[in-house]
């Protein structure tokens, strides 16, 4: 019992004595616990831990030893080692600019599109305009024109030549022909290319009072308003001639889409469809002012007497 009441004594003596020189200034800058002391306190009481003074660090034999905390040569804690070194840090934070650069070099506002504007200059191509040419043979979507009845008022077999569309008069037919239409206009179609109802006859009639009455005037007569106010030379054609009862209607399309004589074209202005409408319009128009045959009368024959062959004369006394 008195030997392990001097074991406990002698070690409370010796952390009072290690606590007092901890409080010295002048000694916190050495290690407060000597190796020999350490090894001392170890062996006469190794469960015994010391709070707030030191801390367990293992050697490189494996042994673990107490170390202070200020045991520093520069009076401060030892901080634990970096799990980077500083060349890594330097790489990471460059490899972070870059990407940071990189990412807002590529940000684009709307307003500076990459993009070429129709007719305007560009450097890009060698020529100097931003508008490319067309491929040689390109058709627009919804622009094939297969049928050809439709689109161009001509027949299926019909040669491609260039329609009478210029400035100058058109030039009358020959004398004899104009009682054989297909000889005056050979390329036209004749018939229409989709039946005609009364829904599309009053499209028509509404068309034609837009476009075509200022000049052909309103029942066809070619005394509309412009030709009245002097733009009368020549004057406009009158559908009720012979010459236009007689043709086709694939001539009044033709007429309609590339223009004849002083009357321009309005293919821009009047859809394929609605031409033909109009077309039909003006067949109604023609069918309108069409003279009506005179009544055939029976003619007496030159030998035929006034009473009839079956009258008998009557003459003298039986």
């Amino acid at each position: 019992m008195s030997a392990m009441w001097n074991c406990e004594s002698v070690n409370s003596e010796r952390l009072a004595v290690s606590c007092q020189r901890l409080r010295r200034p002048d000694v916190r800058k050495g290690p407060a616990f000597p190796r020999a002391h350490v090894l001392g306190l170890r062996e006469t009481a190794p469960r015994q831990p010391v709070r707030g003074v030191a801390s367990h660090v293992s050697n490189c034999d494996g042994r673990s030893e107490r170390q202070s905390l200020s045991a520093h040569p520069g009076g401060k804690a030892a901080l634990p080692s970096s799990r980077f070194s500083w060349s890594q840090v330097l790489i990471l934070l460059l490899l972070t600019a870059y990407c940071l650069l990189l990412t807002s070099a590529c940000r684009r506002d709307m307003q500076d599109q990459p993009k070429s504007i129709a007719y305007r200059e560009s450097t890009f191509f060698r020529d100097g305009v931003s508008s490319r040419p067309l491929v040689p043979g390109t058709v627009p979507r919804g622009y094939l024109r297969a049928d050809r009845e439709f689109y161009f008022g001509k027949k299926t077999n019909a040669p491609n030549q260039p329609t009478n569309s210029g400035g100058a008069a058109t030039v009358a037919p020959a004398a004899g022909a104009s009682s054989n239409p297909a000889a005056l206009y050979p390329d036209d179609v004749e018939t229409f290319p989709f039946p005609i109802t009364k829904e599309a006859l009053d499209r028509g009639q509404a068309r034609y009072d837009i476009f075509c009455s200022v000049c052909h005037g309103a029942t066809g007569n070619g005394d509309g308003i412009i030709a009245r106010r002097g733009l009368n030379k020549p004057l406009p054609a009158s559908y009720h001639q012979d010459r236009l009862r007689q043709a086709p209607v694939g001539h009044f399309f033709d007429a309609m889409t590339n223009g004849w004589g002083a009357m321009p074209a309005y293919a821009s202005q009047i859809p394929v469809e609605v031409r033909w409408k109009i077309i039909a319009y003006i067949r109604a128009l023609q069918l309108s002012q069409m003279p009506s045959a005179p009544k055939a009368q029976a003619t007496p024959a030159p030998n035929a007497k006034p009473g009839g062959p079956n009258t008998k004369a009557t003459g003298g006394k039986k």
